[in-house]
């Protein structure tokens, strides 16, 4: 392994992350970030600039995280005189107060190996 790649690996803390599959699709931290965002906001133009990314890349993780659900994750209106916005239906809460829980066990779960792993990780030190 090169210098290079040690430092690489280095700079990052041992971790665990979450990803669920749901039909053809995929959740994550990310999503789920955006999904509650726009709970938060009410909005998924604001959720986006909040986040640092386009209406159009929201709107596809939203739509794509939807594809997998039966019922809808969340409802939008219009704009117009009433400004439209978007609002999370009891799914959407739902699994985002789901996914947080499994995260936290998960987390939980993983303490020991990921101090473990802290320990034996390499260090920019040992170049």
């Amino acid at each position: 392994m090169t210098a290079t790649k040690k430092t690489r690996h280095a700079a990052k803390e041992p971790g665990v992350r979450t990803k669920l599959f749901i039909a053809d699709e995929t959740i994550g931290v990310g999503k789920i970030n955006l999904l509650a965002l726009v709970g938060d906001v009410g909005s998924i133009s604001a959720a986006a600039r909040q986040m640092g990314m386009s209406y159009r890349r929201a709107w596809f993780l939203l739509d794509s995280m939807q594809s997998g659900f039966r019922d809808p994750l969340f409802v939008t209106e219009r704009g117009g005189a009433s400004r439209g916005g978007a609002t999370l239906t009891p799914l959407g809460e739902e699994l985002i107060r789901r996914y947080r829980a499994h995260v936290a066990l998960v987390d939980d779960q993983s303490a020991d190996i990921l101090a473990w792993m802290t320990a034996v990780q390499i260090s920019l030190d040992e170049e």
